[in-house]
């Protein structure tokens, strides 16, 4: 019967109780992993979301034409121009794919005609820029900008 007893082997209770408490600590590790990964998809996704609707709103923008009739429009999405909006800009908060974002477009004069030709002082080169922050964004890092600059077809070297 002693002989038996000898040959059998197992884990005893304070071993299986470590080993429990090691594999507990590695599923926490695994666990809190997962939820950075849920967190980061969610951020992926509101760029994805954000640089869309920059996009969509610079083609928007880059359909007006910049001619002489038309760089004192008034700008307002859907139906505006490109008149300067100053360095603060226009902010408008926008819904898309059931998500709310801020988007700041800020249209600049850079180059303007010099005075003695006809048209001084008008623009010939804005810089236009559009801003899109999610609402609730925690960080300045997940605001997506995309920037351009248009010139009119003004005759003449300015």
């Amino acid at each position: 019967m002693k002989l038996m007893h000898k040959e059998q082997q197992g884990f005893t209770l304070l071993e299986a109780a470590i080993a429990m408490v090691i594999l507990m600590i590695i599923g926490l590790g695994i666990a809190s992993l997962f939820t950075y990964a849920i967190h980061a998809n969610g951020n992926a996704d509101d760029r994805v979301l954000s640089m869309a609707l920059a996009q969509r709103r610079m083609e928007w923008l880059r359909t007006i034409p910049f001619t002489t009739q038309t760089r004192h429009v008034a700008y307002s999405y859907p139906n505006g121009g490109l008149e300067v909006t100053g360095t603060a800009g226009v902010t408008e908060t926008v819904t898309n794919a059931g998500r709310s974002y801020t988007v700041r477009t800020v249209i600049e004069n850079l180059s303007t005609v010099p005075v003695g030709n006809p048209d001084a002082g008008e623009p010939t080169v804005k810089r236009i820029q559009v801003s899109v922050t999610p609402v609730g964004a925690a960080t300045a890092f997940e605001t997506v900008a995309v920037t351009t600059q248009r010139s009119t077809q003004v005759t003449g070297i300015y």
